[in-house]
């Protein structure tokens, strides 16, 4: 018994002090939907690298309408990090959209990552908060 109660606080401190794998801490609901508008993000990356550009944009599109919006990240978002935060994510997914039609996808490439991570810092905010899937509600 002595020796499970030394790995559980082990690996509360582990994960309290960030040294566990990113994967480990971001286990949480809103974590969960960033991953998925992020694969969404970097298909709509791949499709533009490969000169598919109209598919792309769609993938954009999808990213923000189809998952950030549909499983209410934006409404948690709003809720819980204000108008200010939701308005620059927007704007982010707006510039994203726009570069997945250039051709080469180097505008896009520039401009993913600052999102993805937009995306993940805010989920882990969420997640901490523990704003419910519904957007609003605290989780008990």
């Amino acid at each position: 018994m002595k020796c499970i109660s030394s790995i559980v606080l082990s690996g509360a401190v582990f994960l309290a002090l960030g040294l566990l794998p990113a994967s480990a801490a971001e286990t949480g609901h809103w974590a969960g939907i960033a991953d998925e508008v992020v694969k969404e993000i970097d298909s709509a990356e791949a499709l533009a690298k490969a000169g598919k550009t109209d598919d792309a944009k769609e993938a954009v599109i999808n990213s923000y309408f189809g998952i950030f919006e549909e499983k209410k990240m934006e409404i948690a978002e709003r809720s819980a990090l204000g108008m200010t935060r939701v308005s620059a994510v927007e704007a982010m997914f707006n510039d994203l959209r726009k570069a997945a039609g250039q051709p080469g996808g180097a505008e896009l490439h520039k401009l993913a990552e600052p999102l993805r991570q937009a995306l993940r810092a805010d989920a882990r905010e969420l997640d901490a908060a523990k704003i419910g899937p519904d957007g609003v509600e605290v989780m008990k």
